[in-house]
């Protein structure tokens, strides 16, 4: 949301009571487009807190984001590596603090979607340290993909063009670190299937690069293959972040997220050993390049119960157009 008026209130309370809509995301980046100021995204914690809900937000510092790129581009600074150096882990890190202090000061928990650096990460830890009921995710991309990938050449390094932007090694390890600590509570994914020719559009100039990459398909191979085999967490730790969390977070705990009597029976049988090799000509998700591409991993799901119902059979799609059900959701189950 942009616009925070007595309108936008009122139907966020809508919302939340009629719809189960109990989440709501707002933006500290991209000055007129979707960022809110200081005072209307203060409004939008008083009214989340009014009805219930929880608040997400992009935290970067869009105006000072804005200004690096202004100036980059006046220097002739135009390559995809310049999307990287014009929103520094500052910009996140600051703007981080202050949605974590705003929230404070309204007394509503908040949620940080797609954490990518240390410094951002760093503010989380020491709110959470004083009780305060801040949640983080990050994404695989910040987890196994560096800066380094703006290096190459130009029409692959745009596919890497994604906000908050790819980071240095040593954030990747704080990342990890935070994630055995408790410090980020989910992996997601931020999904974002541009195409090639959708990225191509800033072959001249890296501002107009669309930001985003795909992922949801490889989500959980990558965490399992990166997180579970190297040793850095156990079974239940990838349990917890890709399924359980993010269902008790967004109110849809004991329906989703636990094998119990009640609940749905989504289930996945996985392989811990199989091997496959990540690629855009294998994959299935619709976009005609794949991040990962050539990455061989070992871990994948064999079969997908969704309701009971099996949809997945090693590989061959059981499921029928239609099936999907909008859940209402409750409010956050944030203990």
């Amino acid at each position: 949301m942009r616009e925070v008026g007595e309108q936008t209130l009122g139907e966020m309370a809508r919302l939340v009571r009629d719809e189960g809509v109990t989440s709501f995301k707002l933006y500290l980046a991209y000055p007129g487009v979707l960022q809110v100021d200081d005072a209307s995204f203060f409004r939008a914690l008083l009214a989340a807190r009014e009805c219930g809900a929880l608040t997400l937000v992009h935290a970067e510092n869009g105006g000072v984001i804005d200004v690096l790129v202004e100036r980059a581009l006046a220097r002739g600074e135009t390559a995809a590596r310049h999307h990287a150096l014009t929103r520094p882990p500052e910009a996140e890190a600051e703007a981080t603090a202050r949605a974590i202090s705003l929230a404070a000061i309204a007394g509503v928990p908040l949620y940080v979607v797609h954490l990518s650096c240390a410094g951002a990460l760093a503010h989380v830890a020491e709110a959470r340290d004083r009780g305060l009921p801040v949640l983080a995710e990050t994404c695989p991309q910040y987890l196994f993909l560096s800066a380094a990938d703006y290096d190459r050449p130009a029409v692959e390094a745009a596919r890497y063009v994604i906000s908050p932007p790819l980071r240095e090694a040593a954030d990747q390890e704080a990342l990890w670190r935070g994630l055995v600590a408790g410090d980020l509570q989910v992996v997601a994914t931020d999904h974002c299937p541009f195409t090639t020719s959708d990225k191509e559009r800033g072959r001249l100039d890296f501002s107009k690069i669309p930001n985003g990459a795909p992922g949801i398909e490889t989500r959980m191979t990558l965490l399992w293959d990166g997180g579970v085999r190297a040793g850095r967490i156990d079974p239940r730790r990838f349990v917890e972040v890709t399924a359980t969390a993010p269902a008790r977070i967004f109110g849809l705990w004991p329906r989703k997220g636990t094998i119990a009597v009640g609940s749905d029976a989504d289930l996945v049988v996985w392989d811990p050993e199989r091997e496959s090799r990540l690629s855009a000509g294998t994959l299935h998700m619709r976009v005609d390049h794949n991040p990962y591409e050539g990455r061989v991993v070992r871990g994948a799901p064999v079969v997908v119960m969704s309701r009971g119902e099996v949809i997945v059979d090693h590989g061959e799609w059981k499921g029928r157009p239609g099936r999907g059900e909008f859940l209402r959701r409750a409010h956050a189950h944030l203990a």
